[in-house]
């Protein structure tokens, strides 16, 4: 992976009211103009944190200081906002213990992430296709899976680092839904195979401690801080989107 860099993504604020999404109903297209502007800001920055090299698979793990933050709901418009791109992007959901994004796009959770880790060897048997409705926005999804009882040690096995090597080299970007770091250890424990992390946090809702926290958590690991991203601000409130650089 990149040696680490700092000052590279910016802080995004989104400008989305978000509410509970029922089974299969959530759609990339149906955001509001400044949401979708927002994510393009974010896929910009994102693209220019990393240093051009051509044929580079870029591995990005989202991640939050807490539940309910929305970094489920980021990951999936981030994969899709690459997408746009013409990129070859896949969106895999390594948040074991609560996995939320086949509710979302309403697919199978089974077989998944967790199953490529024991029974399922064949990485084609666990991918599911994404499509928006004129069919120009493709991406794949790797869900899931099945619950594991130990999944801190899936995601820190020799296996797992072998099998996002493997989807790296077939993917332009692996978007990574991970689980908060101020809940569980999973999303330092695969933090090695990522190229960077977003942090994601809700407006007024994440206390400054679990922040500060989750950064050192981050940092102590040597994980490459990309930026954050601040997510369900208000539509109409009066606020103009912010950027501003990890430091």
């Amino acid at each position: 992976m990149d040696e680490k860099k700092e000052n590279l993504a910016p802080q995004t604020e989104a400008k989305t009211k978000q509410k509970k999404v029922k089974s299969g109903t959530y759609d990339c297209e149906k955001l509001s103009f400044a949401a979708k502007e927002a994510f393009k800001r974010l896929r910009t920055n994102l693209v220019m944190s990393f240093p051009e090299e051509e044929g580079k698979s870029r591995v990005v793990g989202i991640t939050s200081a807490q539940p309910s933050e929305g970094k489920s709901t980021v990951s999936l418009n981030l994969a899709y906002s690459l997408a746009e791109l013409g990129k070859k992007v896949l969106l895999v959901d390594a948040d074991m213990r609560r996995p939320s994004l086949h509710v979302k796009l309403g697919i199978s959770q089974a077989p998944g992430l967790s199953d490529l880790m024991g029974r399922v060897n064949e990485i084609s048997l666990a991918l599911k296709k994404y499509s928006n409705s004129t069919g120009f926005v493709k991406f794949d999804v790797i869900t899931g899976g099945n619950i594991p009882d130990n999944p801190s040690e899936l995601l820190n096995s020799k296996r797992m680092e072998r099998l996002l090597q493997a989807l790296s080299a077939a993917y332009d970007y692996v978007v990574i839904d991970l689980p908060p770091v101020g809940a569980v250890i999973d999303a330092v424990s695969i933090s090695k195979s990522t190229d960077g992390m977003l942090v994601v946090l809700r407006e007024n809702n994440c206390p400054r401690s679990l922040l500060i926290d989750c950064v050192e958590q981050l940092k102590y690991a040597g994980v490459n801080i990309l930026g954050f991203v601040v997510n369900g601000a208000l539509e109409g409130a009066g606020k103009k989107y912010q950027y501003s650089y990890y430091k």
